[in-house]
């Protein structure tokens, strides 16, 4: 499609033709590994699933100018994707086995406005001598994002199965973006303000929830109900519970409505029909003329978790996901012989209409669905960690004892009634294991560990602390062995987790450990897996029990001994990317060691305050040089060596 001011582009004519400039009132490059993931994961499924169809990735909105003779785009909107593809297509181009597929790629024509540094890091990734590139005139951000590219494309190319070459070949040739011309006398500021208060579309969990309740239209009470139950689960900041009426909430739940699902969608369409008065407000279909009566005599419109709660009552937590993704684990729980149902919510309407398609009785198929899940919303608050107040949570909600209108959280594998999270050790042993699972895999739609916790905890009517702390253990195992540590042989998270149990086949006698930079085989660099390094550090907590330590988001891996050492010489290849001399460190520490040497990052990084933030394997890394040993390449291959100690023991 051409007109005037929209054309369709391919990435390579995108990237090949034009020239594009990012204004300096435009924020810098700013995505991360996992929106990088994200973009090159949908390309993979695509080039996978549906190798001759097209793919739109978007739409990059551009203002034309003319400077200096030049024929230019101010880029309005869309230049974080654009950036990245760029950052892709000179990443990719310096691969061997792709010099051919990327030999149409003549040089970057994308631009920052009065931003040298952006624009001479472009330059050095296009030309292949980013690492000799000053620091002083390097962007962190685009380095930091351009060093993790290939792993990325290596990774999900390995886990779709597809060849590298063929996943280059589908991106630039049948990957679209649809690139849209403002008219020339448009006023930029009033532009930018229609489109920072453009309202939303509606979500694509609404068009499911409009679909499945039109499978009811024939019964008012199962429509009714069945919006009650859809909208107190759509609340993933709030334990489900809370989003009901007190009425509602202690005839559907035990133990003053804080404990196991009572009634099902018919018990609970009978309690509704019999409690018209109580629960009118939570599921009371109004008319406009309703509502517009209501709004006369001053009886607001409110959603059934509004209502007035103790002053004290802490309410607000962090989900790991988002309720459409909940969707879809939910649907993948309740019809597990379905394969074809993939955890990414931008195909979730594509996917329940398959799904709906397959099935015989709909109605039922309805009724089974939003049964499960409320039943899932309520095992996903109380067995799935959150996010509470800058720290992981695993509570569970309770009344107080004598005063059934109080509520207040308490560690959900509590040992005689403790209240203290911190202190119960059976708690933290599975918050550790959740959380060391999550913030390896934060992007939403690859997290096959939450399924498989979840899929646990359906399954199980009396979840332990100990039950459910030795599955996740058991699945954490099979991660490494099936998966990390298996060589060619690898086998895919759904077949561990559905097919296998959890339970992991491969043997650590059979383990590849070139795979995570162990050993004398040739190495992998940067590109070992950050689960790798959480597993690790599970097994130091373990045996340390530091209390001080947590899994927070650690996304960038840090040499130890630099790649690059001020004013002194550099190390073996081998030794430099052993995983003795690896860890893994947040994007802004990962800014500040730059490259430090070890003994002054011990003695501008080392204090107490800032060890309290540091994974357990660069604490371990910092005190050996505290306590005075030199950090070099016997040191490293000592460390490196009782890492797969402590491994071959924890995988045996």
């Amino acid at each position: 499609m051409t007109d005037n001011r929209r054309e369709e582009l391919t990435v390579r004519r995108l990237l090949e033709n034009s020239e594009y400039r990012i204004p300096i009132y435009q924020r810098n490059y700013a995505w991360e590994k996992k929106e990088v993931m994200q973009l090159v994961q949908d390309v993979a499924d695509y080039a996978k699933d549906r190798p001759d169809s097209n793919y739109y990735i978007g739409t990059l909105v551009v203002f034309p100018r003319v400077a200096g003779g030049r024929r230019y785009f101010e880029t309005i909107d869309g230049q974080q994707r654009t950036t990245t593809l760029t950052l892709i297509a000179s990443v990719l181009r310096h691969r061997a086995d792709l010099k051919d597929c990327m030999a149409w790629y003549g040089g970057v024509n994308i631009s920052f406005e009065h931003r040298e540094k952006s624009n001479d890091t472009l330059a050095a990734i296009y030309d292949g001598r980013l690492d000799v590139l000053p620091e002083e005139a390097t962007n962190v951000d685009i380095k930091q994002v351009a060093g993790q590219i290939e792993e990325i494309v290596n990774k999900v190319c390995k886990a779709r199965q597809i060849d590298v070459t063929a996943f280059a070949g589908y991106l630039f040739g049948k990957v679209y973006i649809l690139r849209v011309e403002v008219p020339k006398d448009t006023n930029l500021n009033h532009y930018f303000e229609i489109m920072n208060s453009r309202g939303e579309q509606l979500e694509h969990h609404e068009v499911v929830k409009a679909r499945l309740m039109n499978l009811l239209r024939e019964s008012p009470d199962d429509m009714a109900v069945f919006d009650m139950i859809w909208e107190a689960c759509s609340n993933m900041e709030r334990y489900v519970q809370m989003n009901f009426n007190k009425d509602v909430r202690t005839a559907l739940f035990a133990d003053n409505g804080t404990g196991r699902l009572l009634l099902g969608f018919d018990g609970i369409v009978s309690f509704v029909a019999a409690n018209r008065a109580a629960v009118a407000d939570d599921c009371e279909a109004k008319s406009l003329h309703r509502l517009f009566q209501d709004d006369r005599n001053g009886v607001s419109y409110r959603k059934p978790w509004k209502e007035n709660l103790a002053k004290d009552y802490p309410e607000t937590f962090h989900p790991v996901i988002s309720f459409s993704n909940f969707l879809l684990h939910v649907l993948k729980i309740i019809r597990p012989a379905n394969a074809d149902i993939a955890l990414d919510d931008k195909r979730l309407i594509t996917v329940f209409d398959k799904v709906m398609r397959e099935e015989a009785d709909r109605k039922g198929f309805a009724k089974e669905f939003i049964g499960a899940l409320l039943r899932l919303r309520w095992l996903f608050d109380k067995y799935i960690i959150k996010r509470k107040q800058e720290k992981w949570s695993l509570q569970s909600l309770v009344t107080q004892k004598g005063n059934p209108d109080k509520y207040y959280y308490r560690a959900t594998f509590s040992r005689d009634n403790d209240d203290s999270e911190d202190d119960n050790a059976d708690n933290r042993q599975v918050a550790m294991l959740l959380t060391m699972f999550h913030v390896s895999a934060p992007t939403q739609n690859y997290k096959n560990w939450l399924y498989a916790a979840l899929l646990y905890v359906y399954a199980h009517d009396d979840v332990t602390a100990v039950g459910y702390a030795r599955y996740l253990w058991t699945l954490a195992r099979a991660y490494m062995l099936d998966v990390y540590l298996a060589g060619d042989d690898a086998l895919p998270f759904e077949t561990i987790i559905r097919e296998n149990k959890g339970q992991p086949k491969h043997r650590i006698e059979d383990a590849c450990w070139r795979n995570i930079n162990i050993g004398e085989c040739p190495r992998v660099g940067e590109a070992v897996e950050n689960f790798v390094f959480n597993f690790y550090d599970y097994l130091l907590w373990r045996e340390t029990n530091d209390a001080d330590f947590d899994f927070d988001y650690r996304t960038s891996v840090e040499h130890f001994y630099p790649q690059h050492p001020i004013n002194r010489a550099g190390i073996d290849y081998g030794y430099l990317h052993s995983f003795g001399n690896l860890c893994i460190v947040s994007r802004s520490i990962n800014s500040r060691f730059s490259n430090s040497l070890p003994e002054a990052k011990v003695v501008n990084y080392g204090g107490a305050e800032d060890m309290k933030s540091y994974s357990m394997k660069l604490k371990g890394m910092m005190a050996v040089v505290k306590g005075g040993a030199e950090w070099a390449e016997n040191r490293i291959k000592e460390e490196e060596q009782k890492a797969r100690e402590r491994m071959e023991q924890a995988l045996s």
